[in-house]
């Protein structure tokens, strides 16, 4: 994660955006999960853009992983998700959000989605820690190596045990809730001081949503 990223503002505004949120868990290096030996256990979305009335249309959801599940099935539902039009926006601590997703992507499957993690110079706004310092992401502990004893590197295989993930009812809206503070956290440096009057707009449609939903935010 970088320390400071001077084009998220030169990029400004974009009225119509998406900004995504990750749970991820350690897990044993023999699981072989990718990039990095953590889990993709959950992702959360809000979705902002213009109505048809002058004002913002504003969405949140979030999915998690189901018995059976693997990120594979995550990725699918975020791929259909992702308007091609729409800036990216992201803040995840443990890596990149953009080079996760992209390592799990499958190009065949989630085409949208590879395109736009490969374009973090345009759509996609990684927002470094000079813009997110004050935001926290919900723990999740790590999990143990769960193989028999004796059990070599090599037998592994990339489970995914969900008792010992952290549980779906928790941490969907806390993904949302994740999101949104992301978002307000790029949002808010177009909003403040009238620096573009469409930006403080579409803040306060999300301030007056927000204030509507059973979600809560460090935002």
């Amino acid at each position: 994660m970088e320390l400071i990223d001077l084009s998220i503002q030169d990029r400004g505004f974009a009225p119509h955006s998406i900004a995504i949120s990750l749970r991820t868990a350690g897990c044993c290096f023999g699981m072989l999960h990718r990039p990095d030996s953590r889990i993709v256990a959950g992702i959360g979305l809000l979705l902002v853009r213009p109505d048809d009335v002058g004002g913002f249309s504003i969405e949140a959801d979030a999915t998690y992983l189901q018995p059976g599940d693997t990120a594979t099935d995550l990725l699918d539902w975020l791929d259909a998700r992702i308007d091609e039009q729409a800036a990216i926006i992201t803040w995840d601590k443990w890596w990149p959000a953009s080079r996760r997703l992209a390592a799990l992507a499958d190009p065949e499957r989630h085409p949208v989605l590879l395109a736009a993690a490969g374009d973090t110079a345009g759509r996609w706004r990684e927002l470094p820690a000079a813009d997110t310092w004050y935001l926290r992401q919900a723990r999740a502990m790590p999990v143990p190596c769960i193989c028999d004893a004796g059990v070599q590197v090599a037998d592994c295989h990339s489970t995914v045990p969900l008792s010992l993930l952290p549980d779906a009812a928790i941490a969907m809206p806390q993904l949302i809730g994740e999101a949104v503070a992301g978002w307000l956290a790029w949002a808010r440096q177009f909003s403040d001081f009238d620096v573009d009057p469409v930006a403080a707009q579409a803040v306060h449609a999300l301030e007056t949503w927000r204030a509507t939903m059973p979600i809560s935010d460090d935002g």
